[in-house]
């Protein structure tokens, strides 16, 4: 990376928490192949049934799930590197600020649905580069999902970190220069800050 990295981008569910969401299951049940919130969200009308639903499955998660192994001092070590973090989830800010709370984890930013910034496009991306004065060379992004991938690219992001699953990596697709890691000692060694 030719520049000093400034900022931190953090996926939620599946990146920073473990996630137990069955997307094919939740999809088939909203009948929605699309963008879930987009289609949830259409029209500046919300579906509140489809959303009740999403909600449902989200809040069971959220009982359940607990931080990926080595996250809290990966981000004290970001911290103490004077990097800024932002999460910026699809998730709703209710269970964002449950989980953060219950395993005390903090970041400088939280962008969750509410705000309308979806990925994968990459608004939220934008919107969190613009509040810190970042290039797109100087952030790097930690996902686990396409979603994520694309909403990096597309934000003209090139230091994409995704974490390997316990089934393997992502299908291969757009992934050029994606960098996959086991966990987070081992991306704190890839990124040497």
């Amino acid at each position: 990376m030719s520049k000093k990295i400034k900022l931190a981008i953090f996926d939620m569910d599946g990146t920073v928490f473990e996630s137990y969401l069955n997307w094919a299951d939740i999809r088939e049940e909203l009948g929605i192949e699309s963008n879930i919130l987009k289609e949830i969200y259409k029209d500046d009308r919300v579906d509140r049934p489809r959303l009740e639903i999403l909600e449902n499955y989200e809040s069971e998660n959220t009982t359940k799930t607990r931080p990926v192994n080595g996250v809290s001092r990966f981000l004290h070590y970001l911290g103490e590197q004077k990097i800024k973090t932002a999460l910026i989830t699809n998730n709703n800010r209710k269970n964002t600020d449950y989980l953060l709370n219950k395993f005390n984890l903090e970041f400088d930013t939280v962008v969750t649905r509410e705000m309308r910034l979806w990925k994968p496009d990459p608004d939220a991306f934008f919107h969190v580069m613009e509040l810190y004065g970042c290039g797109p060379d100087e952030v790097v992004s930690i996902g686990d999902s396409h979603y994520d991938i694309d909403a990096s690219k597309a934000a003209g992001i090139s230091a994409i970190f995704i974490i390997k699953k316990a089934s393997g990596s992502l299908p291969p697709v757009d992934d050029k220069g994606v960098v996959y890691f086991d966990d987070f000692y081992h991306l704190k060694k890839l990124l040497n800050l």
